[in-house]
């Protein structure tokens, strides 16, 4: 069985995640030594409000050009934006919405390997009901995969020490790759 290249990305990405998250705190640790505490939080802040700009500058692009498709997505990304901003807000610790960009590469990048998997088959490619309804189901294994990835992952930091398993940061990594698929279906319409 021959692995694709989008595959082989997959897996690097996913081993990444788990071979750093041993050393975040002390990442976290040495930029806080370096940098004023506050400095290193409004930078993360700073960062998560670029994001959620540009997506919604994306969304408002679709808007423009495919009102029916694009008031979904538009829709989707706001009500993502503010959560995380709200939850930004009331949490003490703004490193956790590191989750959210993590997360959604890896759905991206899962999504986008399927996606190239349902075009091998011939039949696919002729009938389009087919092909939507694979396309559909490659976002759904998707987000079931990175919410798998995510959950091994906070049940693999509860063996670490300084690390912590918490079902929020399960949700983050799940929000994390809604968020990515919300992205990519978005881009690809």
């Amino acid at each position: 069985m021959k692995i694709s290249r989008k595959w082989t990305v997959v897996f690097f990405y996913t081993v990444a995640i788990f071979v750093v998250t041993p050393y975040l705190p002390q990442l976290i640790s040495t930029a806080s030594s370096r940098w004023a505490n506050s400095s290193v939080s409004r930078f993360v802040l700073v960062v998560e409000i670029a994001i959620g700009l540009l997506i919604l500058i994306l969304a408002v692009g679709f808007l423009i050009q495919k009102k029916k498709k694009a008031a979904l997505f538009f829709v989707s990304m706001g009500g993502i934006f503010l959560l995380s901003f709200i939850l930004y807000r009331f949490i003490p610790n703004p490193y956790e919405f590191t989750h959210l960009p993590e997360y959604a590469i890896l759905s991206i990048l899962i999504v986008w390997a399927l996606d190239k998997e349902k075009l091998k088959g011939e039949r696919v490619k002729k009938e389009k009901n087919i092909k939507l309804a694979i396309s559909k189901n490659s976002y759904f294994l998707s987000a079931m995969i990175t919410g798998i990835i995510g959950t091994v992952d906070e049940i693999y930091q509860y063996f670490l020490p300084n690390r912590f398993f918490t079902l929020y940061d399960i949700f983050l990594n799940i929000l994390g790759g809604i968020l990515g698929l919300l992205i990519f279906w978005g881009v690809k319409r």
